[in-house]
């Protein structure tokens, strides 16, 4: 009984951390996306639900990238705090031995992979998707791009709009107006709004069309400019990292017929499947690496240098990690390689470490 309530205890510390670590971290790059994604607004005329909606559905994806990295500061700064305070002296006075703490951390660094499953595999693409989805669908809104005076915007495909006056309550002087093969420069003009679509109702100007070889030049007193033949400068084609597993798995090996999909393509879709079923595992390496703290250091070495050298090793086998997941596109077997690699280092350091303690 008394055993379990120390292990509970651990895990409730662990997760203490890592949630504290893993939202300040992922909060921060959260708030630093918002400052760079403001173009949103300010150059491709989104209204601000959806930049607002955007926001929320890429949160998962900084979480998803940065997870790997908040379990390993969690790790090891648990274990330095459990250490500063002397609480592991009270397990092994407690009659709990260190190759239990070893099989606790294995089983917390399980239930930590299995949430990072969900979170690459399902949660983070399709919330990925979901915020492309938002801007795609978005309609564009007239009052936000036209808001810089003196300025030529084009925040729709093949539309260039000029704009020398506006007094932000929809009245507009001197507008000069640029597509393919049109140009419309009007004195003034106002802006209309109907079933939340936008118009502009130009007032004293001429048209000039291009048709074939000749100009067509038209003078009017008052027309109406309609901007829903257009789009915003949003890609609407999903990413692969935006892309529900089992679409990925059914291309792995090119052979399903997707014209759009290139052959150097394969080998990304590669590594993004290996970055959601085989990555994750790294987790378990990193978990034996943190309980190297546990182990005593040899005479020849300094606490502070011990601790030091495996960091370095952490930050080493993360670093290769990485090169791994980047080689496992190439071929197909590379992924089972990969895997093969990962479990081998797992093994390897939890077979060292159980000898060192004995």
């Amino acid at each position: 009984m008394f055993k379990n309530k120390i292990f509970n205890y651990f895990l409730s510390e662990f997760f203490k951390v890592f949630l504290l670590i893993t939202l300040s971290l992922s909060i921060l790059i959260w708030v630093t996306q918002a400052a760079r994604l403001l173009e949103l607004i300010t150059e491709l005329g989104n209204p601000i639900s959806v930049y607002i909606k955007y926001l929320l559905a890429i949160y998962p994806k900084i979480l998803s990238n940065i997870f790997l990295f908040c379990f390993t500061i969690s790790m090891f700064f648990l274990f330095s705090n459990l250490e500063s305070t002397n609480e592991l002296q009270i397990y092994w006075l407690s009659g709990i031995s260190k190759n239990e703490i070893i099989h606790a951390c294995i089983k917390l660094s399980i239930s930590t992979m299995i949430i990072y499953f969900f979170l690459v595999i399902f949660f983070a693409p399709w919330s990925s998707l979901q915020g492309r989805n938002v801007l795609s669908n978005s309609e564009f809104s007239v009052i936000n791009s036209l808001l810089k005076q003196n300025n030529f915007n084009s925040p729709l495909k093949e539309l260039t709009i000029y704009v020398r006056k506006n007094d932000q309550r929809g009245n507009l002087d001197n507008i000069f107006i640029y597509e393919k093969n049109r140009t419309i420069i009007a004195e003034s003009g106002r802006i209309l709004s109907l079933n939340n679509k936008f118009f502009l109702e130009l007032y004293d100007g001429i048209s000039q069309e291009k048709s074939n070889q000749s100009i067509n030049t038209v003078k009017f007193k008052k027309t109406t400019f309609d901007f829903g033949k257009y789009k915003i400068k949003n890609t609407n084609y999903p990413k692969f990292s935006e892309r529900d597993i089992l679409w990925l798995l059914k291309r792995i090996n090119g052979k399903e017929d997707e014209p759009y999909i290139k052959q150097d393509q394969i080998e990304e879709i590669r590594q993004e499947v290996n970055k959601r079923l085989i990555s994750p595992f790294f987790i378990l390496i990193i978990c034996i690496l943190s309980c190297f703290l546990i182990k005593k250091n040899n005479q020849n070495m300094s606490d502070k240098k011990y601790k030091f050298m495996i960091y370095l090793f952490t930050i080493i086998l993360l670093i290769f990690n990485q090169i791994l997941l980047g080689l496992s596109g190439l071929k197909i077997y590379y992924s089972t390689i990969y895997l093969f690699i990962i479990f081998l280092i797992f093994t390897t350091l939890l077979i060292y470490l159980k000898k060192s303690l004995k």
